[in-house]
């Protein structure tokens, strides 16, 4: 769910079948904008603020560098190229003498849906704006091609911004951060529209909550919090709010942290405290480091160390591989074929459905299992087409299929000779599943929770 700074900000409510505010065809595709600078003054008169005809001023070559200092700053950050180009641009730049306070003015590049084509965007600014670095023409300017881009007014819309949020973005009226800079919220809104600037392409890693905004353009990429004061809870997935300690009421608070739209981190390190991660759907590489963690994959192939303490792991959709290191751990493979080693300490390894033990090529595998370990199978319905949650049923150990009957769903035994577990869930003396399980001999019925 995107943050409500974004809503306000992006404008998603100029998306309709007809249009799209903005200069590419949808969220996160890259948008190649054309530009260039007014020599005459057009033909039309605006009743508003004036026909620029009698005012109208060409762009002087320091202005111009301006505006593409401009342009820079928003391509730094965003998935935009532009290009300065003759023709007919996206955009054209014009300056005169604004009536009354207004010192800048826009229209929007649309994306005119039935015919699949762009309709381009003015941006006017007032000649006695001051055009320098950090002068207030370079506010407006990033103000305007804001607006030109597909951003809006933070304070219009159905999410307006207030107090200290208002005041961080450039698209409002009353910032407080540099002229030539854009406020975060700015950035996240431009990145949910764009993606992502193709810039930082190499294996990064991001100190957790250094930074308000985490936002990456490729890699493999890690976040690192061994250095939080206190426990995390990171959300790998773009567009997300993670924090340390207790989330704040604002994103701007300390300790706050967003992941932005269109970002991929694949790995984590946790802190020496109770932190919860969770993973998406890359290959995710996660330590839980101290503390008693919560450690959740997704649909990537993921790796899960919980290390000290007892910690909970979950692998999800994928082949994960899980590793509860020292302390009681609970791990839990979920879909697909995973391999999970408890290691030291009294670990439940858990399984709640006949999804998670995978099919008899592509199964889940213990590396580890000890005699004060357990099998939990307590949430697992053996049967759910009958009333109530049925239990498994234990036969023992051998070392054929025989020990099956046609007698009742959600019956197993423990192979010796293929260091398995066999299980038929429908109950007609057929193998359905199997579970490697390798560090014990034989099984008792007191290494299971039914």
């Amino acid at each position: 769910m995107a943050h409500h700074a974004i809503a306000s900000i992006a404008g998603y409510y100029d998306d309709n079948v007809y249009w799209r505010k903005s200069a590419n065809t949808m969220n996160g595709e890259q948008a190649v904008v054309t530009y260039s600078f007014l020599t005459t003054a057009p033909g039309w008169s605006d009743p508003y603020y004036g026909t620029p005809r009698t005012t109208f001023q060409r762009y002087s070559e320091g202005e111009k560098s301006l505006v593409r200092n401009a342009l820079a700053t928003i391509a730094s950050v965003a998935n935009i190229q532009f290009v300065e180009a003759v023709g007919d641009p996206l955009i054209t730049f014009g300056q005169f003498n604004i009536p009354g306070n207004v010192v800048g003015f826009a229209n929007q590049i649309t994306y005119l849906k039935p015919d699949a084509d762009f309709s381009g965007a003015e941006i006017w600014i007032d000649t006695q704006e001051d055009f320098s670095l950090m002068g207030s023409g370079m506010h407006t300017i990033l103000h305007e091609i804001g607006h030109a881009l597909g951003l809006e007014h933070p304070f219009d819309g159905t999410s307006p911004l207030k107090g200290k949020e208002l005041n961080s973005s450039i698209m409002g009226y009353s910032y407080v951060g540099p002229n030539n800079k854009l406020g975060v919220f700015d950035i996240m809104a431009l990145q949910s529209i764009y993606g992502p600037a193709k810039a930082r392409l190499g294996n990064n890693t991001y100190k957790f909550g250094s930074d308000t905004l985490i936002w990456d353009g490729g890699g493999n990429d890690t976040i690192d919090a061994r250095g939080a004061s206190s426990k995390i809870v990171l959300n790998l997935n773009d567009s997300t709010w993670s924090y340390i300690g207790k989330k704040a009421a604002s994103l701007l608070d300390p300790k706050q942290v967003f992941i932005g739209d269109f970002t991929i981190i694949e790995n984590a390190n946790g802190s020496q405290y109770g932190d919860q991660i969770m993973g998406n759907e890359a290959a995710n590489s996660v330590h839980g480091n101290g503390g008693n963690d919560t450690l959740k994959g997704s649909s990537g192939d993921d790796r899960l160390w919980g290390d000290a303490n007892n910690d909970s792991l979950s692998g999800g959709w994928g082949l994960d591989t899980l590793s509860g290191g020292s302390g009681h751990d609970q791990l839990s493979g979920g879909g697909n074929a995973d391999v999970l080693s408890g290691g030291t300490g009294r670990d439940k390894f858990q399984f709640s459905s006949y999804s998670n033990f995978g099919d008899l090529t592509s199964y889940d595998r213990i590396l580890d299992f000890r005699r004060d370990d357990k099998m939990d199978f307590s949430k697992l319905d053996a049967n759910p087409s009958a009333a109530g949650r049925q239990r498994m049923i234990f036969l023992g150990n051998g070392v054929e299929d025989a020990r099956l009957s046609a007698s009742k769903a959600g019956q197993f035994y423990y192979n010796t000779s293929k260091d398995a577990l066999v299980i038929d869930a429908t109950g007609d003396g057929i193998a359905d599943h199997l579970v490697g399980v390798r560090g014990v001999n034989e099984f008792k019925s007191s290494y299971f929770i039914l």
